[in-house]
């Protein structure tokens, strides 16, 4: 059958729309790959970015909220701790003590005569004795705390040669503060950590007795002054002494022409004594750690992966704890695919094993002071193993792997030298006090504060902890005649 021009018209028309069409659907399917393609190369490097940021918030969540230990107890894919029995106790040990017969100062004797219900004459009379202990009435304390002296100091002068003779400096104001309130002031703001408002209302309350905060001030940085041999000595003790390093945030305000150092505040522990130095109101730079270390010849240190610590020691042991805690929380991390954190909960557990076997070597090493060459070496290839990356890993246990690879000889350190620590939880300990100072006070407010509380806190820390059967004011006397002497 023959078409007519109106059919062929017709459908050449349909033909040449649908080539048109066809040519537009063809261009945009090939945009569209080409979007597509571009797409999965963009998911492709974002993936591993947006996964770094998902860790980092979680990280910083934790760190802010402190829900680390609620999530280490609810969690299911790490292993519990083995608790260790606890001894038990007797009744007795939850019992306050009995007083020294020395030590009562008043007895109350409650008598009974006739029964209350009859009036009959009692008999069979029984004594039952027991202790309150308890403070003064206000009144009463403030009557035996409180000592105001009089002091009259005679001055004259010498007919022969013209001089003015005191037998002693006579104060410029009336009245001055004593020398065991000062150290009453010393004890709170210091050794407890009370805020200059906390502090004077501490001592108001309890001896009726008001301070400004310039009061404060000028007490500090005079039992500073006389606490500066004690301090000195310490640096010289410290400077011969294998030592742990750690450093936090510490704001410290410029006031007038005295810049501030820095923001931070460091810290020096011994590792086999309770000597300690706190620097506040430092830089975080390199020059400030070498400076707290003192000379380098045959030098000992413990730190944290810091870049500052680098090449700082000539001995150098790095924490094992830090990457422990950091491999424990990306195995406990709820932001990573269940194939990922498989790989983050065996790279755990193996580092977990390593970190437990080196504390062995080193006990072994320090006890018995055998050889441990072949344990060495074995260690030593098991933390390799754990080094090794693996192409699932997350872009965080990367980094973490390849830190490690490139600084295990400073993990290794106390193979030679078995008396280092393993961890730094030394220092972290002592900046824990700092810790709880900064979020009462917020830093100081000039460079001259902050120098004030390096001397104080370093003396103070360190007299009682290395005296903790001993009194504080007692401690306080003894360090502050070492400044009298001089």
């Amino acid at each position: 059958m023959k078409l007519t021009q109106k059919e062929i018209n017709k459908r050449m028309i349909e033909w040449r729309n649908l080539k048109k069409m066809y040519a537009n659907a063809d261009h945009r399917r090939s945009a569209l790959k080409q979007e597509n393609k571009t797409l999965q190369q963009q998911v492709a490097e974002l993936t591993p970015l947006v996964e770094k940021l998902k860790l980092r918030i979680e990280e910083l969540e934790r760190e802010k909220f402190r829900n680390n230990r609620d999530s280490r107890k609810k969690s299911k894919v790490l292993p519990k701790c083995q608790k260790t029995k606890k001894a038990e106790r007797s009744n007795e040990s939850y019992r306050r003590p009995l007083p020294n017969p020395e030590a009562i100062t008043d007895e109350v004797v409650i008598n009974v005569e006739n029964c209350p219900k009859c009036g009959a004459k009692l008999v069979n009379k029984a004594e039952h004795i027991h202790y309150v202990e308890d403070l003064r009435k206000k009144e009463d304390s403030l009557k035996e705390a409180l000592q105001i002296i009089k002091v009259t100091i005679e001055s004259a002068k010498c007919k022969v040669c013209n001089t003015l003779v005191k037998p002693m400096d006579i104060p410029k104001q009336k009245v001055v503060i004593g020398e065991n309130l000062r150290q009453m002031v010393v004890f709170k703001a210091i050794y407890i950590g009370l805020s200059y408002t906390e502090t004077q209302k501490s001592i108001f309350t309890e001896y009726g007795i008001s301070f400004s905060n310039g009061q404060i001030v000028n007490i500090l940085e005079g039992e500073s002054k006389l606490l500066s041999p004690y301090y000195e000595k310490i640096v010289s003790d410290l400077a011969d002494e294998a030592a742990h390093y750690d450093e936090t945030s510490w704001k410290t305000k410029s006031m007038g022409d005295t810049v501030s150092e820095g923001n931070y505040c460091w810290v020096k522990v011994g590792v086999d004594s309770n000597k300690q130095l706190m620097w506040f109101g430092k830089s975080r730079g390199k020059q400030v750690a070498e400076d707290l270390r003192g000379k380098k010849a045959n030098s000992k240190g413990v730190s944290d992966d810091y870049g500052a610590y680098k090449n700082m020691f000539d001995f150098h042991q790095l924490c094992w704890a830090h990457p422990h805690r950091k491999l424990r929380d990306l195995a406990q991390s709820s932001e990573l695919t269940p194939e990922k954190l498989k790989i983050c909960i065996k790279a755990y557990k193996d580092f977990k094993k390593v970190y437990s076997d080196a504390e062995k070597l080193k006990k072994q090493l320090l006890v018995t002071g055998f050889n441990g060459e072949k344990e060495h070496k074995e260690l030593e290839n098991r933390f390799l193993e754990i080094t090794t990356p693996n192409r699932q890993d997350p872009e965080k246990l990367k980094t973490i792997r390849k830190r490690l690879k490139e600084r295990k000889d400073r993990y290794f350190t106390f193979v030679q030298y078995p008396e280092l620590p393993l961890d730094n939880n030394k220092a972290e300990r002592k900046i824990r006090k700092i810790v709880l100072k900064r979020k009462k006070s917020f830093g100081s407010r000039s460079q001259k504060g902050a120098d004030t509380l390096s001397i104080l806190y370093s003396v103070i820390l360190t007299m009682t902890e290395e005296n903790p059967t001993k009194n504080f004011f007692e401690l306080y006397k003894e360090a502050a005649t070492l400044g009298k002497v001089n």
